[in-house]
């Protein structure tokens, strides 16, 4: 089953003779439960593809569907909702809040979602369980190192069952052995949650781990 619909995306910044065309006439298909990796070098335009697959950017033309709801035609507070609840992001930086426990920081969208933490409890046992943290909950993210604080950030992504995990360079900061282990950590997640995950990254070693690679060359799929 198709979930994510890409058709003749382009995205172009600057005006008349500056006009620079990152993204041009992109179309791509992603099923539902797949693991994807997005590989091109640096400019290639694949960062700004997955921020507007994410509702984060607008295309300058074109359309993405995304469980068969076309999510530029959806007013602010509801790409905001769809931003909560159906994608998960996971960034090269962590960006967790440095005053909260790990158990706080992941159950940051179930708060701003406005849903009750007490009903996530048996969830936030489960996700910190796969993603090795379990010793870890009270913990603040100066007491960890940068892999367990990527986990961090990528259980607080998955915390309210999203369709879609969007992954941009998500070992980009860290040294291989803690790369690796997030990188298995994705392909748990994605066999035992059966999330869908599209990955940025430049790695070969990280691509593998998904299903199959989609690469983007000068704003294109080459």
């Amino acid at each position: 089953m198709c979930l994510i619909k890409v058709n003749e995306v382009s995205k172009s910044f600057g005006e008349k003779e500056n006009v620079n065309l990152v993204l041009d006439k992109v179309s791509l298909e992603i099923n539902k439960g797949e693991f994807v990796s997005l590989m091109g070098e640096s400019g290639s335009g694949k960062s700004t593809l997955l921020y507007i697959i994410g509702g984060l950017d607008k295309p300058s033309e074109g359309t993405v569907v995304i469980d068969e709801k076309d999510i530029n035609t959806l007013k602010e507070k509801e790409i905001a909702r769809f931003r909560r609840q159906d994608i998960g992001f996971v960034f090269q930086f962590y960006n967790l809040v440095q005053n909260l426990t790990v158990e706080e920081n992941i159950m940051l969208p179930v708060v701003m979602d406005g849903k009750k933490e007490k009903d996530y409890k048996d969830r936030l046992d489960k996700i910190l369980k796969i993603v090795g943290l379990e010793d870890k909950r009270k913990a603040l993210p100066n007491q960890l190192s940068g892999g367990q604080q990527q986990r961090v950030s990528i259980a607080r992504a998955v915390i309210l069952s999203p369709k879609v995990i969007l992954a941009d360079e998500p070992i980009g900061n860290l040294d291989s052995k803690s790369g690796e282990e997030v990188m298995k950590l994705f392909k748990t997640l994605n066999k035992e949650e059966n999330v869908t995950i599209l990955q940025v990254t430049h790695s070969e070693e990280s691509a593998k781990y998904g299903d199959r690679i989609i690469r983007l060359k000068d704003g294109k799929i080459s």
